[in-house]
């Protein structure tokens, strides 16, 4: 697996806004900026250069998103690892840049909610003996100044389902019901629920690295043909189009680009997979799920890791179970770039996003079998992975009760 550094677009503004100048600025223009340099010697030139460079800028949402994810993804790892000498020169400079114009900048309370970039500065300030001490400093005031003017930022919660969350207008804690869930998806224009939309060949207008927080959300977007939290292949009578990676599926190999895949018994899309027709040579759609029994596979969710080809399969007799089991190996296309960027998703923002979907649901879950009896419902939630999520709790029946029945 290439091991090649990771940037993430709109994080140089310094270079770029430099370059942008230099070139708007004639030679005249040049030489009266070179006299003021000169004359006004107490300023350092850093901050002369700063202060005729770089005037303040407005930051999107958006670019304040990646501008935590680059920190809190890209970055702390890599200082984590190897202590604060791991950062480039380049990297220290334009973070060092990002926090004065973050300090210039009028940020609303709302976009750094949506972006979590006030995270991303809190793990600068918190982890004081990771990061340069310079950048330590900056965080510390640009902290302690958005506390002075919105209060303790870490009671303001995160936007799951408002305004800017992920969930918003898609469902909410109380849609614990799938069948439920799915029936109000169906009055709705964005809901690709039809089989006949994720059964077809390609990405779909998918961008390996694309994210769900559980298979029903992926079925919703379209790319696969159901919410089955058992995964499985995508297939009809003309040939297989995705699969979907959990449990023991995937046998691992030295790179997440070729690995095997076990077909199961009861899937009839392995016959699509296997067959020698030219159907059965087009690219299809690989999801790895967080319950894969992988090296690969994400931290949460389910990920879209690009398209794949079979190059060949086998029958194999498991030892255990004495079954013959059909292994498929997948190769990931070329044209789908390197995978370094597909395994950095989830970003820590989609963990939390997956995090506070399962806590919001139990607390939902909780209050309803407190005020009422519970009933079997099948959960809107698509995923197993927390048996505690799934199951239903009945009340326990007192032991009075139950003397006095017998």
């Amino acid at each position: 697996m290439a091991t090649g550094r990771l940037h993430l677009p709109l994080l140089d503004f310094a270079a770029a806004q430099h370059r942008d100048h230099q070139q708007e600025i004639e030679p005249p223009a040049m030489a009266a900026l070179a006299l003021t340099l000169t004359l006004n010697r107490s300023q350092s030139i850093e901050d002369q250069i700063a202060s005729k460079l770089n005037q303040p800028l407005a930051f999107s949402a958006e670019e304040l998103r990646q501008q935590a994810r680059w920190i809190r993804d890209i970055l702390d790892p890599q200082v984590a690892r190897e202590g604060h000498d791991a950062l480039h020169s380049d990297e220290i400079l334009t973070l060092d840049e990002l926090l004065r114009k973050l300090a210039s900048s009028d940020i609303s309370l709302e976009d750094i909610r949506y972006s979590r970039i006030h995270l991303a500065i809190r793990d600068i300030a918190g982890r004081a003996t990771r990061w340069p001490k310079k950048l330590v400093d900056r965080s510390d005031v640009l902290k302690y100044a958005w506390i002075a003017r919105y209060g303790p930022l870490k009671a303001t919660g995160l936007p799951l389902y408002e305004s800017g969350g992920r969930l918003n207008g898609i469902c909410r804690p109380e849609d614990l019901s799938k069948e439920k869930l799915l029936v109000k998806w169906l009055k709705s224009p964005a809901a690709k629920l039809s089989p006949a939309v994720a059964r077809r060949v390609g990405d779909l207008g998918f961008t390996p690295g694309d994210w769900w927080i559980n298979p029903l959300f992926a079925h919703r977007a379209g790319i696969i043909d159901s919410g089955n939290s058992e995964g499985g292949i995508v297939s009809d009578n003309s040939g297989a189009y995705a699969v979907v990676l959990t449990g023991s599926d995937e046998v691992s190999g030295p790179t997440p680009e070729i690995f095997q895949y076990r077909a199961r018994d009861r899937d009839p899309g392995r016959y699509r997979l296997t067959a020698g027709t030219p159907e059965s040579r087009h690219p299809v759609r690989i999801l790895r799920s967080h319950t894969l029994r992988s090296f690969w596979k994400p931290r949460a969710g389910l990920r879209y890791d690009g398209l794949h080809k079979v190059t060949g399969w086998s029958l194999v007799k498991e030892a255990k179970s004495n079954e013959t089991v059909v292994v498929i190996t997948f190769q990931r296309l070329a044209s789908e770039g390197s995978m370094d960027s597909v395994l950095c998703r989830p970003w820590s923002d989609e963990v939390e996003d997956y995090t506070e979907y399962k806590r919001l649901r139990r607390q939902c879950r909780e209050k309803l079998n407190e005020t009422s009896k519970p009933s079997f419902r099948i959960s809107g939630d698509g995923t197993i992975d927390m048996r505690e999520d799934e199951a239903v709790y009945l009340p326990k029946p007192s032991l009075a009760k139950v003397a006095g029945e017998l």
